[in-house]
């Protein structure tokens, strides 16, 4: 009932369901399916695949690779540079997951090398740089124009564009936008015969898995910058263009409504937060604990501070407004979590540790429950969720998408748009 990315991509990509895990080939693995990529470049589009996780991921992955396993990450990778699409943007390689022992005495900027020299190779531009993003154009005469492999010139710790709100913090001057990347490829893909374009706003997905409500709404709105762009473009060629919108499922089930506050709601809240869940623990969190060591028994004067600058919680009377001020039991939820990742202590069962905190940091995820909460919403789960997804779509063949539907449907509409076969 719950289904998984790269199965969910499958039937987003080629119309047909599959196992958990499998990119783009039937469920028992033994054979590849066409997907509406390969089917718009076998017409004789152009195609582009965009994404702000890494591109090797699984939904990026289901456009261009058939693999039994999403985890493949090498052969997926090798996939995409021996692709004859035209244009790759967004997030990097996860050169680190690469197995073959030809690359084990390698670092993973040497991997990168590899990546660039082989994408060289076989006709792609590579940029990894703002500048040298800029300056991919299309030919000033002819159709066919160049390739292109465009990659955030800042990655995370999973190759992927680090979260809006991280980059609206001002740490990351140069990186590239969702929308920038979607905007390159519309002009670099645009052409007399058409072009496809999958475009994915992938961090949603990530800060719904570690619960970071206002980590998803940024990312959301990122997302929907890079839309705004598609539908500029569509203003122009209304007759031709199709733009479909919606989700391989959603994730977390994050409601707008919580036990705790009933009907109201306080949003605003959430504006107290300044960087998403990851920077907080990978930097904020470990510098407190390289200069705290050893670490207090308790949540000491400088880590509540942190608390309030990073995320508008008051807990030291730092500010004369109540209303951020810390109820009991929301400070023991942190101390507890505070004790479980500093000094491994646990005052809960197992059972109740999974439910509190997933697989995530404990105060940090804990933190960003307590004030998920006290905005008046909240999460059931740190994994996906059977919630049904909405469609939406704008231009040639949008009524097509009316109703209530398999997701297979989604790609068997557009395939029925765009006058092509997909599947097996």
């Amino acid at each position: 009932l719950i289904t998984g990315s790269a199965a969910a991509g499958t039937a987003l990509a080629c119309g047909m369901k599959t196992n958990i895990g499998v990119i783009s080939m039937n469920p028992d693995a033994t054979e590849p399916c066409t997907t509406l990529a390969e089917a718009a470049k076998a017409k004789g589009m152009r195609v582009g695949i965009v994404s702000s996780v890494s591109i090797d991921h699984a939904t990026p992955a289901v456009y261009y690779a058939h693999q039994p396993s999403r985890n493949n990450y090498e052969q997926i990778d090798f996939e995409l540079l021996n692709s004859d699409f035209d244009y790759f943007g967004g997030g990097g390689f996860r050169v680190n997951k690469w197995k073959n022992e030809a690359y084990a005495d390698m670092s993973d900027a040497e991997r990168y090398q590899v990546v660039e020299q082989i994408a060289t190779e076989n006709g792609f531009v590579y940029a990894d740089t703002r500048e040298e993003f800029e300056a991919l154009q299309p030919p000033q005469r002819g159709w066919k124009g160049i390739r292109a492999i465009a990659v955030n010139p800042y990655l995370d710790g999973s190759n992927a564009i680090p979260y809006a709100l991280n980059r609206e913090s001002g740490n990351y001057p140069g990186s590239i936008t969702l929308a920038e990347f979607t905007a390159k490829g519309i002009e670099l893909l645009d052409n007399p015969r058409g072009f496809f374009m999958m475009v994915e706003g992938g961090k949603i997905d990530w800060a719904a898995h570690a619960n970071d409500a206002r980590a998803v709404i940024d990312d959301t709105l990122a997302f929907d910058d890079a839309v705004a762009v598609a539908l500029e473009f569509a203003q122009k060629h209304p007759r031709d263009t199709l733009i479909v919108v919606t989700g391989d499922h959603e994730c977390g089930g994050m409601t707008l409504g919580f036990a705790g506050t009933a009907y109201d709601t306080y949003y605003e809240m959430l504006q107290g937060q300044t960087i998403a869940y990851d920077a907080f623990e990978n930097e904020v969190l470990a510098d407190y604990l390289d200069s705290h060591n050893p670490a207090p028994a308790d949540i000491d004067a400088d880590m509540w501070q942190l608390i309030f600058d990073h995320f508008g919680l008051d807990c030291g009377g730092l500010t004369e407004d109540t209303a951020d001020d810390l109820t009991d039991y929301e400070k023991s939820l942190l101390e507890d979590a505070f004790d479980k990742t500093v000094h491994g202590e646990d005052v809960n069962t197992e059972e109740e540790n999974n439910v509190l905190y997933g697989y995530y940091d404990p105060l940090t995820v804990t933190i960003t429950h307590v004030l998920n909460k006290r905005a008046g919403l909240a999460f059931t789960s740190y994994s996906h969720t059977a919630v049904p997804v909405p469609v939406l779509a704008q231009g040639a063949g949008a009524s097509r998408f009316d109703g209530y539907y398999d997701n297979t449907d989604v790609a068997k509409k557009i395939a029925d748009v765009m006058n092509v076969k997909i599947g097996q």
